[in-house]
């Protein structure tokens, strides 16, 4: 078997509020925001101005950012409208699964930690279009890690 990169259309997202897993929710079309950066600060030694030494200070995470065409009301899209009602605060762990090429098998996993729905946004309704509508669902999470590769 070659050792190619995987596809990024493959992917399937699974969200778990209160460890209950939502199995309704889990067809996206687009997830974005998968990322960490670690913040420096530039430290500099008395007299010493040809080298640079940087401190980590911290990690710092975006936002999570799901599409997806607008469907039937689901598990998901309740509890983010109880949360940005200000009705709840229920925080969701999240696990991103890039599939194999026969859409069965996880060749890389991520799983985002106490996420909090932040946004909920709806696609232009547009009598001139024939497109779908789309829902955006933003939320700010607290961690994420890999937990496989490619083999």
């Amino acid at each position: 078997m070659e050792n190619l990169p995987a596809v990024s259309h493959r992917f399937m997202v699974n969200f778990l509020f209160n460890y209950i897993p939502s199995p309704l929710d889990i067809a996206f079309q687009r997830v974005s925001g998968l990322g960490r950066e670690l913040s420096v600060t530039q430290h500099r030694e008395g007299g010493e101005n040809a080298q640079n030494i940087w401190l980590a200070d911290k990690v710092e995470h975006g936002s999570l950012v799901l599409e997806r065409g607008v469907m039937m009301l689901s598990p998901l899209t309740l509890q983010f409208d109880r949360v940005l009602r200000r009705e709840s605060t229920a925080w969701a762990n999240v696990v991103i699964m890039l599939l194999d090429h026969n859409m069965l098998l996880p060749v890389t996993v991520w799983t985002i930690s106490n996420a909090l729905p932040v946004s909920w946004r709806m696609g232009d309704l547009d009598a001139n279009s024939n497109s779908i509508l789309i829902n955006t669902l933003e939320l700010r999470y607290q961690d994420m890690r890999v937990l496989g590769t490619k083999l």
